[in-house]
């Protein structure tokens, strides 16, 4: 398909620098409308840290409406790529390649789009794919995931869900692996290779006979695994019970080691002295620490596999946490500012560029969820891994 012509706007309010790391603050978004930068795990940038996505919901009596936006960091503008799209975008990180569903005319079809010359095509129709929405990409950009509830497998609140695998080449879709109690499985591609997938596993979570959740998981706690692309060669990855404390549920890939980037549930004390911050491959026996000090929730490795970035909720102000993953120095970027709540755009949900220049991030300190990006100083970088 064509590319096409796009509105660059300008919205960007620039703050005052935070002065213990030398960051300045910049608020991309400020029009009266709910902006999420998506999700961290995946982020949804260019490879050189020019451009990302991010989506804008409104609502028409009552009933939300989802737009897919990109953001040029150079110029501080942004622009709207298309009106309505279903609630969600997939990828695999930093490709700067990003999937979405539109419905027209009772068929769906999966979209792809690139943000660095906007050339966008139809890849897969999904109107007969039970699939609500895709979760990852694989990285030679061939393979779409997504995890599907079939209401008939749900006894006594307990579902056995599908992970389901569309092929772009072919044109054909199937279930790859079923397993009870993957209800959240923030289904994720290796970046490097592609061959591995991993699985977020909630234990115990229950579901009412509709398919929503009354549990997100039970005493057991979450934990992780890791298939092949065909959803064979189960891997249990040693976090969660009974190797750890429970994992969060936010977790990713760090750059090309095939290692696992998480956080697990912890108290102050033992962030503290024992950290919460883990690093885990497939056939490791044991997790290593990666960070000791501030709580962190939300989780994010850079394009590089050096740094990490993470939100505190548990603090006023949501301070977001950047550092090294080799030698686990790490401090306050800047604070986020945000409230928090249940709604993922309330969540800061910090990742890096792709170049690991800027920040980006969710705050709802001015009363709207709006999108800021902190820039992130050399100096620090280098400090953080001296």
């Amino acid at each position: 398909m064509k590319n096409f012509e796009i509105r660059w706007v300008t919205e960007a309010i620039i703050h005052e620098n935070f002065d213990l790391s030398g960051s300045q603050i910049i608020q991309i978004t400020s029009a009266p409308i709910i902006s999420n930068n998506i999700y961290c795990e995946q982020s949804y940038c260019t490879p050189d840290g020019e451009r990302f996505a991010f989506i804008r919901v409104s609502y028409s009596s009552g009933i939300p409406i989802t737009s897919l936006w990109v953001c040029d960091i150079h110029s501080r503008q942004i622009a709207m790529v298309e009106p309505k799209i279903e609630p969600s975008v997939a990828n695999c990180k930093y490709t700067g390649i990003i999937y979405y569903i539109v419905s027209r005319n009772g068929r769906r079809d999966l979209v792809r789009l690139s943000l660095e010359d906007f050339e966008r095509e139809v890849v897969f129709d999904m109107s007969d794919v039970p699939l609500k929405r895709i979760q990852s990409i694989s990285p030679d950009q061939r393979y779409a995931v997504g995890t599907y509830i079939p209401l008939d497998t749900i006894k006594d609140g307990h579902a056995t869900p599908q992970i389901i695998r569309l092929d772009f080449k072919t044109g054909e879709w199937r279930v790859i692996h079923e397993k009870t109690d993957i209800i959240n499985t923030h289904l994720q591609y290796e970046p490097s290779r592609g061959e591995d997938i991993l699985v977020q596993h909630n234990r115990g979570a229950l579901l009412d006979r509709y398919g929503n959740i009354i549990r997100l998981v039970g005493d057991e706690g979450a934990t992780l695994y890791v298939i092949d692309n065909n959803g064979g060669n189960y891997r249990q990855l040693p976090v969660g019970k009974p190797y750890t404390n429970p994992v969060t549920g936010h977790e990713c890939w760090i750059g090309d080691t095939g290692e696992v980037l998480l956080t697990i549930v912890s108290s102050w004390k033992e962030a503290m002295r024992h950290g919460n911050v883990l690093a885990v491959k497939p056939g490791d026996k044991k997790a290593r620490v990666v960070y000791k000090g501030y709580r962190i929730s939300h989780i994010s490795a850079s394009r590089d596999g050096r740094f990490f970035v993470g939100d505190v909720p548990s603090v006023k102000g949501k301070p977001i946490i950047i550092g090294s993953i080799k030698t686990g120095r790490g401090m306050i970027l800047c604070y986020s500012g945000s409230e928090g709540g249940t709604s993922q755009y309330n969540h800061p949900h910090p990742y890096l560029t792709g170049d690991n220049g800027w920040v980006i991030f969710n705050s709802d300190a001015t009363g709207v969820p709006q999108i800021y990006i902190a820039s992130v100083p050399e100096e620090l970088l280098e400090s953080l891994e001296d």
